[in-house]
């Protein structure tokens, strides 16, 4: 074999070597990312939690905390207190009092997650991280088997009847809907008599409309552009506003009736005493009209004899002069 063919051959077995390196190189590194370990690292911390249900956690599945990756689960395995849970985290998570540590689906499929939550920083922190206590997680499938299986109770129990009547009662609306029963199915029906009603309601407000727009009636002159009616009203108010003027100036009668000024009510109230003093005079009989009112029967006595004699007086003048007129008469005959 010559030389040239030598290197060449050795040349070509550096060459397979070289990729054949360079293949398991890339395929450790990508081993490495997929797993999610770190061996370029020395901060590394070790947590332990016992939990009631692993829900099939397994080895090399990730840690969560505040939605980010931080860890991954080291160890699973059952004991009598329960199932103990080993992770190794890349970052320093703090335990509150409050905090919790579940077991999470990914999907429905499978897959799990170790889910932590810290707590309230406000609250005691949390020394052993080597003790920590989980909570149970909620089964994906377990929940959806209660879910069906408490709809199947449902539907097996009464609710199936009762479901049924409202099958019924919502078909024998519909039938009566198209049978143009009630007020809906009328609506609905093939008979205008409802579209006539309707349209000639509709007639009616138009003509009414018209006519407002016209300035007809009432409404129509009040809604109208004449001012007519605006022109009096306003006139009218200016005459209220007149008189109301009038009355706060004490003008007029009533004016001075509703005045501040005390003279009318001074003097009505000068009458009003005098005439109670008149009235208490009366009551007291003094006074010639105060006689006439009185208990004592003297003045009515007399008054009354006054008066039977003016009559008797008035009775002898009219029997004198009827006889003087008859002597007359009868002379004048001679």
């Amino acid at each position: 074999m010559s030389t040239s063919n030598a290197n060449r051959e050795i040349r070509a077995e550096l060459a397979v070597g070289t990729v054949v390196a360079l293949l398991f190189l890339g395929l450790a590194f990508f081993t490495i990312v997929i797993s999610g370990k770190s061996f370029f690292t020395n901060n590394v911390f070790e947590i332990e939690a016992v939990l009631p249900d692993a829900m099939g956690l397994r080895r090399n599945d990730p840690v969560i905390a505040k939605g980010t990756t931080v860890g991954t689960v080291t160890e699973v395995y059952f004991a009598e207190d329960g199932v103990h849970v080993s992770a190794k985290l890349e970052a320093p998570v703090v335990f509150y009092e409050d905090y919790t540590i579940r077991v999470v689906a990914t999907s429905i499929l499978g897959g799990r997650q170790l889910v932590l939550h810290e707590g309230d920083p406000a609250k005691p922190r949390v020394e052993d991280v080597h003790t920590l206590q989980g909570v149970k997680s909620n089964d994906l499938m377990d929940d959806l088997s209660g879910a069906v299986s408490s709809l199947r109770d449902f539907l097996d129990g009464p609710a199936l009847d009762d479901l049924t009547s409202f099958s019924e009662n919502l078909k024998n609306v519909g039938n009566r809907i198209e049978n143009g029963e009630g007020t809906l199915g009328k609506l609905l029906s093939s008979d205008d008599e409802v579209y006539t009603n309707l349209n000639a309601t509709v007639a009616n407000l138009k003509a009414i409309t018209d006519r407002l727009e016209a300035g007809e009636g009432t409404l129509g002159k009040l809604l109208s552009s004449d001012d007519e009616v605006y022109t009096n009203l306003n006139a009218t108010v200016a005459n209220l506003r007149s008189m109301t003027d009038r009355l706060e100036r004490g003008e007029g009668t009533l004016g001075k009736l509703l005045s501040s000024d005390d003279e009318v009510y001074t003097n009505l109230n000068a009458t009003v005493a005098n005439l109670k003093a008149i009235s208490d005079r009366l009551e007291a009989g003094e006074g010639t009209l105060g006689k006439l009112l009185s208990s004592d029967e003297e003045v009515y006595n007399n008054l009354n004899g006054a008066i039977t004699d003016v009559r008797e007086i008035m009775d002898d003048l009219r029997e004198a002069n009827t006889l003087s007129t008859f002597t007359s008469v009868l002379l004048s005959g001679f």
